[in-house]
């Protein structure tokens, strides 16, 4: 076990370096090449103060980055457990229901509101922040000072929301396939002749049968609601790493798109690493 940890961990290590080192060769060539600094990316020299445009108050950019990383990561806090919630139990549900066709009518409220009424959600709560606060997003100048944040939660279940919505629905419907394709297997006729019932072969055989293929879809939904991210933070402003990185490209701020780049496909590769660990461990 110990040794698989290791390996597994090592696995990550090596694929976050050759992320890092992706995006690092894409920065030099737009850096040094197109833009014909005198600098090297990698040089701390060339990276400067953090532009005003970014965010004036904090002095460094290790300051705006566990900044932006702790707004992202109260968006991914709601988000990931809501997609695995309605993914697992609806996708269950759906196909022990396949007969009705149950995973597509339960997965559709999810990918109509990723669709169209997700994108309509977000342009209503910027008209109201808009007229409401005189300014687009979300009315950072509040600032709770005595309790807990209960705004700052707010505004992350806001951005999760429409985040959220696709991957939930994508995550219903590859349980159920799952589901269904393990009780079309050829052992379920023979324990259907030996008077077994449908909730006793559902429940007790095929659900454990595919627990591996279930837990390997565990990782999936991330990159997904990562990407939307990048669109809804920009939208609502939201301080996050995905709004970093828009603001980045649109400021030309290199260093802060390596640092988003880099955290985002952090909290990718260790969503892979846990269900890397998780998933031998279950085949046990």
């Amino acid at each position: 076990m110990i040794r698989h940890v290791l390996q597994r961990l090592s696995v990550a290590i090596l694929r976050l370096l050759a992320a890092g080192l992706g995006v690092l060769a894409l920065m030099e060539f737009s850096f040094v090449v197109l833009g014909e600094a005198e600098w090297h990316v990698w040089e701390r020299e060339a990276w400067g103060g953090v532009p005003p445009g970014l965010v004036p108050a904090l002095p460094d950019w290790e300051s705006l980055l566990r900044s932006r990383a702790g707004g992202t990561a109260r968006v991914l806090a709601l988000a990931i457990p809501a997609v695995v919630l309605a993914g697992y139990s609806w996708g269950i549900l759906g196909a022990r229901l396949r007969r009705w066709h149950a995973a597509r009518l339960l997965s559709a409220p999810f990918a109509a509101f990723a669709c169209v009424p997700g994108f309509w959600f977000v342009v209503l709560v910027a008209i109201y922040s808009y007229f409401h606060w005189q300014r687009p997003g979300f009315a950072n100048d509040l600032v709770v000072e005595r309790g807990p944040d209960l705004l700052a939660w707010w505004h992350a279940a806001v951005v999760a929301l429409p985040a959220m919505a696709g991957a939930a629905a994508w995550q219903i419907r590859q349980v159920a396939a799952v589901l269904e394709r393990e009780t079309a297997r050829p052992w379920v006729r023979g324990l259907h002749v030996a008077g077994a019932n449908d909730e006793e072969i559902f429940y007790g055989r095929a659900i454990p049968r595919a627990r591996p293929s279930l837990l390997a879809l565990m990782d999936r939904p991330v990159p997904a609601i990562l990407g939307s991210l990048i669109v809804v933070e920009a939208a609502f402003r939201y301080p996050g790493l995905g709004g970093l990185l828009v603001e980045s490209v649109r400021l030309a701020s290199y260093p802060g798109i390596l640092l988003a780049s880099l955290a985002l496909a952090s909290i990718a590769l260790a969503a892979t690493l846990a269900r890397e660990l998780l998933t031998p461990a279950t085949r046990e």
